[in-house]
């Protein structure tokens, strides 16, 4: 297929041109001075690029690793990061300043995704192709902007700090005029709306698909509900989990550990990787492995919290470093590394990324909270979990054993830190011997909030005086 190749501008990243295959592991991205202006009018082409789009999201600043680990190591009970290789010291120590790598790399990764979803989301498509096909690829666009725009808002907002009103700036044209582009700071409440109207227009436009490596109804409604647990809209959540929690199902027990491997098992989405796409050293299995970098390890408390029949909680045998029967290694009494979930070193597997048990914890926290429901209802959905992993069901259910039943399921996909923040706890730095250190308090530390890298601000009169305070 004929490579397309456009001008994209996103803040200070300057001219970027973006090269895609019909193959996820195709894509290059990489700076040029000399680019060609060539509009996208075919559907096969509005598919290409979409294919582009998945594929820059494993990006190694984004879910390739960063954003994974970031949601683990920064003062939650589930993981730490040991420091080794030198990396994750500076988010996991809360030490950022305006000019650290992290934070920059991350920003610049996923406003990369944006620019792409924006020429799938504004192409004008003249082949004849019908409305609803080419609203259909558009609505997995507008669903990955609004998750990438989710995922800013987290990283970057402050919504948990003293000042509650920035987010981030909202990008929803690429520009040919890069030189005078210079959007600022949305509020909170703007990028919320946009949010969930790229929501809206994806899920109302999706078209039901049953391929796990693409958006489809099912997977848009569960990112819905994860982005109103966040904001604390108890009866969307609701809405959206009850409508994946009726057509899906937790993985059977006897399925657990190898459906890590397995492309389609236990995920409603996941990214495609393969050999071409790997991130290889750079990426989370390399981080969370004892036989990679072994950067981030379990908590201690956690390790103890499972009970013995766990199959979450399965070690692999130490004298065999091939065993793939286990989720856990164990190197010492209180040591142990997660490898079952990132289940080959170089990161080949794919990565599941939107799966029936988070969306099914976040229906059991809506009904907790007041959205709907019953409390026999939640019982029923918690309980699905806890019988296929080999543990005796609840007889009764509080946001306690939610809190808890999240910990052991989610561990290591980069859910804890937000949760821990929507629920009002505090976050306590672990070193890297694994000793707490002082405790941050929600809506009192600006730390909480990453710094609007001091690139962008310097180069973007926009940003000038929207930093982050006191970065």
């Amino acid at each position: 297929m004929k490579k397309i190749i456009l001008i994209v501008a996103i803040l200070s990243l300057g001219f970027l041109t973006y090269s895609c295959s019909d193959d996820f592991t195709d894509p290059q991205l990489q700076q040029n001075d000399i680019i060609e202006d060539t509009p996208i009018t075919t559907l096969e082409q509005l598919k290409t690029f979409m294919n582009g789009t998945y594929a820059l999201m494993r990006s190694k600043y984004y879910y390739g690793c960063d954003y994974i680990v970031f949601g683990e190591v920064r003062g939650s009970d589930e993981m730490f990061s040991t420091g080794r290789s030198g990396r994750y010291i500076t988010p996991s120590m809360f030490s950022l300043n305006s000019n650290d790598a992290y934070a920059s790399d991350t920003w610049q990764a996923i406003y990369s995704v944006i620019a792409n979803a924006n020429i799938v989301i504004n192409a004008n498509i003249s082949d004849g192709s019908s409305i609803e096909n080419v609203n259909a690829i558009k609505a997995e666009a507008y669903a990955i902007r609004a998750w990438a725009y989710f995922d800013l808002i987290k990283l970057y907002g402050q919504k948990y700090t003293n000042d509650k009103n920035l987010g981030v700036p909202l990008v929803l044209e690429n520009t040919k005029e890069p030189i005078s582009f210079f959007p600022s700071r949305a509020t909170l409440d703007e990028c919320y709306a946009q949010i969930e109207s790229d929501f809206t227009m994806a899920y109302n436009n999706s078209k039901n698909t049953s391929t796990a490596t693409r958006l489809g109804k099912g997977a848009i409604a569960g990112l819905m509900s994860r982005y109103y647990l966040y904001k604390e809209d108890y009866a969307n959540v609701y809405k959206y989990a009850s409508e994946v929690t009726s057509k899906y199902k937790p993985i059977n027990l006897g399925l657990y550990v190898i459906s890590w491997r397995i492309e389609g098992l236990n995920s409603i989405f996941e990214l495609s990787y393969g050999v071409s796409g790997s991130v290889g050293t750079s990426g989370v299995a390399y981080m969370f492995w004892s036989t990679g970098y072994a950067n981030v390890r379990l908590n201690p408390s956690l390790l103890k919290a499972y009970d013995p029949t766990d199959i979450r909680a399965k070690l692999k045998d130490n004298n065999d470093p091939d065993d793939k029967t286990g989720m856990l290694r164990k190197t010492s009494t209180e040591v142990a590394f997660l490898e079952g979930k990132y289940p080959i070193l170089q990161g080949e597997a794919n990565q599941k990324l939107v799966r029936y048990e988070e969306i099914a914890l976040n229906q059991v926290e809506a009904i907790l909270m007041g959205g709907g429901g019953s409390v026999t209802e939640a019982l029923n959905l918690i309980n699905g979990i806890r019988v296929e992993r080999g543990i005796a069901p609840l007889s009764t259910i509080t946001m306690t054993e939610l809190k808890e039943e999240r910990r052991k399921e989610l561990v290591g996909e980069g859910f804890r830190v937000w949760d821990l923040l929507r629920w009002n706890k505090t976050l306590t730095p672990v070193n890297a011997a694994g000793k707490p250190l002082q405790t941050l308090q929600i809506s009192e530390d600006y730390k909480l909030a990453f710094p609007i890298p001091q690139k962008e601000v310097d180069n973007n009169p926009g940003l000038q005086g929207n930093q982050n305070k006191k970065y």
